[in-house]
């Protein structure tokens, strides 16, 4: 069996926030906004004045970065008595999450609106929950994926470049892993095997990238979104998403849940992570990184190996304990053949290698 889940609808381009009152309007009758409570002074006055347009009720929920258990409780608490209808899920990719949960916990319509492109979590119907301490708990699954995803390049482009490096990181791993499931008996997001529409949208993510990547970067940070940061965007939000979800994830994504142990991994970006994980997976592959896709990664300051992800000099003994937190997590079975600990073990150890030798050479 194959399935292929996306969002209602997809609208990117300068200035589209200003709309969201209108396409809200064509789903429901109310809403609420959880916002990232950092970003909320730059979006607040133009979602007011976007809602009052399109006469749809507004309340505002701030969220305060915390994402765990108890999260989506803590929303419906402070959102009262009130009914709305629509979640907009607004901010970065925790805020987005803590939208999601409060949307699965009252059983509402929802609209995503990334202010970074950090990540791909507008398109999907998978959030995440962490623990006290940042660890990853629980991934939980809404019964279908936003009503709306809402991208407004001229939001996006004002936010700073490492965020941009870090959303680049996490879609530049789309296509490999959507490979490995489909050469494997892996199953996607959606515990099936993936279309060959999914693999077509991953392998198109990676060729935008490679194609646009560079120049979106230089654009990042500076509020003005060029077309090759409209091309970027779209492969980093869009394609990635559909990539991902209806694709299927492996290694790289598997190994985030034993980097998070490291001093440092912790803090690392979530695409900083993935984009090592790369690393890692074409060396279990066998097969090198190509050079146009390292020229992207020194061009975007993305990680080549642990101890440039973490910032620390890097033992045998935590790369055994990123492995062992790797090995039970299903996206390592999505994978052209069966892996063990030492295989893993044996990559990583080879990766920081590889990365010592290719400093001395350049420094040489």
């Amino acid at each position: 069996m194959t399935v292929f889940g996306a969002p209602g609808r997809y609208v990117q381009g300068p200035g589209v926030a200003d709309r969201l009152g209108a396409f809200a309007a064509q789903i429901g009758t109310s809403a609420v906004v959880v916002a990232d409570a950092f970003v909320l002074p730059l979006i607040e006055p133009r979602l007011r004045h976007s809602f009052a347009t399109a006469c749809l009720p507004l309340q505002i929920l701030p969220f305060a970065g915390k994402l765990g258990a108890s999260t989506a409780a803590e929303l419906d608490a402070a959102l009262g008595a009130a009914r709305p209808d629509i979640v907009v899920a607004a901010g970065g990719g925790r805020a987005i999450d803590a939208g999601k949960a409060l949307a699965d916990l009252r059983g509402l319509r929802l609209v995503t609106l990334p202010t970074v492109a950090s990540n791909d979590a507008p398109t999907s119907k998978n959030y995440v929950l962490y623990d006290d301490v940042g660890h990853l708990l629980e991934v939980r699954h809404l019964p279908r994926n936003p009503d709306f995803v809402v991208v407004d390049t001229a939001l996006l482009a004002t936010a700073p470049r490492a965020m941009f490096a870090a959303g680049l990181g996490d879609a530049l791993s789309k296509k490999a892993e959507a490979e490995a499931c489909a050469a494997g008996r892996g199953t996607t997001m959606f515990m099936a095997r993936p279309p060959l529409l999914a693999r077509g949208i991953a392998a198109l993510c990676h060729d935008t990238l490679l194609a646009y990547g560079a120049a979106a970067c230089d654009a990042a940070g500076t509020g003005t979104p060029t077309p090759a940061f409209e091309a970027a965007v779209e492969a980093m939000i869009l394609m990635a998403g559909l990539g991902f979800e209806s694709g299927g994830l492996s290694v790289p994504h598997a190994l985030t849940r034993g980097l998070t142990l490291l001093p440092g991994g912790a803090a690392a970006p979530h695409g900083f992570q993935v984009a090592y994980g790369l690393v890692v997976h074409h060396r279990l592959l066998g097969v090198p990184m190509p050079a146009d896709l390292l020229a992207l990664y020194t061009h975007a300051d993305l990680p080549r190996s642990l101890a440039a992800l973490t910032g620390h000099a890097v033992t045998e003994a935590c790369i055994q304990q990123v492995a062992e937190a790797a090995m039970p997590v299903r996206h390592m079975l999505n994978f052209p053949r069966p892996l063990d600990l030492a295989q893993v073990v044996a990559a990583m150890l080879q990766v920081e290698s590889d990365a010592r030798a290719d400093a001395l050479h350049r420094a040489g």
